[in-house]
């Protein structure tokens, strides 16, 4: 009798966490600077004011470790239901914007959502999934993000020209209600050991199936570090410090590209095409990332990609031209989203 072939069940949960984070970042994060020249253009609002709800979106930002522990506690699958039903209700609801504060409000539960679906518990589950290559897997999970930004983005501006922006805002929401929030219940599961397995697709002993017990998930992973005495360590700080650094340039610059481009004479939707495409290159550069980071010291792949980030923000200095555009794609974005990646396998040590 032939077997049939079933591809480790981990692969499923990659697959769910990059579109998850396809949807949840591309939509979340990425479809912000399509909005832009649209909001500017129906209340008048200055650049700076409609900046600040990237700002409190940042700040939110600082509650990670909160959820961090509320992943370990609850599990990455509740985590991220909740983080899926906040996203929805809250685009959704920003279709029906009428003043700047009631936008701030409705972007601080964007924010929330976020920090609950994203990279935190997306990949937490992929690490407790696999072992020898997590790094790979990390590295396609964290795909997802770029798929988004060369999807959503241009949808976006698309379905704005078409229907108008709080139609667009309403579609959005409807599109994470209706096809993310399934595939989290459905699909992902928090541990290998929820379905009788092991990292990796490695299978118990009989000796073991014999003896196994119901493991508490604190005990299958009571070789990681403990955050008090992660803190205790210096490579813990050099990583918060180096990103609290890189990351706010690059959110900078994902938040402002748009309208940017707008103001060198391209029209909303080229300059959203413009910059979708910039972050679908950076696809290459995460699955890169994964791939070495399996294979040479970590550290050495970061400085490099932080390298390439400098001399591509370098290009922007300069007038926009046919040429610098596509140079500022090819090293800019291609390295843009690395370094995160980098320090996500990094931290993942702990």
């Amino acid at each position: 009798m032939t077997k049939t072939f079933r591809p480790f069940y981990g692969w499923w949960i990659v697959a769910v966490s990059a579109i998850t984070l396809l949807l949840a970042g591309g939509i979340g994060l990425y479809s912000f600077g399509a909005f832009f020249t649209p909001l500017i253009d129906e209340f008048g609002w200055s650049r700076a004011q409609i900046s600040l709800a990237m700002s409190i979106m940042g700040l939110v930002g600082f509650t990670g470790p909160l959820v961090g522990t509320w992943v370990d506690r609850y599990g990455a699958r509740k985590i991220m239901v909740l983080g899926a039903l906040l996203m929805s209700i809250s685009f959704t609801c920003l279709g029906f914007t009428f003043s700047i504060y009631y936008f701030y409000a409705l972007y601080f539960i964007v924010a929330a959502g976020q920090i609950a679906i994203l990279n935190i518990p997306v990949l937490a589950v992929v690490s407790h999934w696999f072992d020898k290559r997590r790094g790979l897997a990390m590295g396609i999970s964290v795909a997802g993000l770029g798929l988004g930004g060369l999807i959503m983005l241009p949808l976006s501006a698309r379905l704005i020209y078409l229907l108008g922006w709080q139609w667009t805002y309403h579609i959005l929401g409807l599109i994470i209600c209706s096809i993310l929030l399934p595939l989290i219940v459905l699909v992902i599961k928090n541990t290998p050991h929820d379905i009788g397995t092991l990292p990796d697709g490695e299978k118990f002993t009989d000796q073991e199936k014999y003896q196994r017990k119901p493991i508490p998930e604190s005990d299958i992973w009571k070789k990681r570090w403990t955050l008090p005495k992660a803190m205790q360590t210096s490579v813990f700080w050099i990583l918060v410090l180096a990103f609290m650094m890189v990351l706010p340039g690059t959110i900078s610059i994902i938040t402002h590209a748009v309208p940017f481009f707008v103001g060198q004479g391209f029209g909303n939707q080229l300059a959203s095409t413009i910059l979708g495409s910039a972050v679908g290159v950076s696809i290459l550069g995460r699955v890169i990332t994964g791939y070495l980071s399996d294979r040479i010291p970590i550290k050495y792949v970061t400085v490099l990609v932080f390298l390439f980030q400098v001399v591509g923000l370098l290009v922007l200095i300069f007038p926009v031209t046919p040429v610098s555009i596509p140079v500022f794609i090819a090293i800019f974005i291609l390295s843009s989203r690395s370094p995160r990646k980098a320090g996500e396998i990094l931290s993942s040590k702990f």
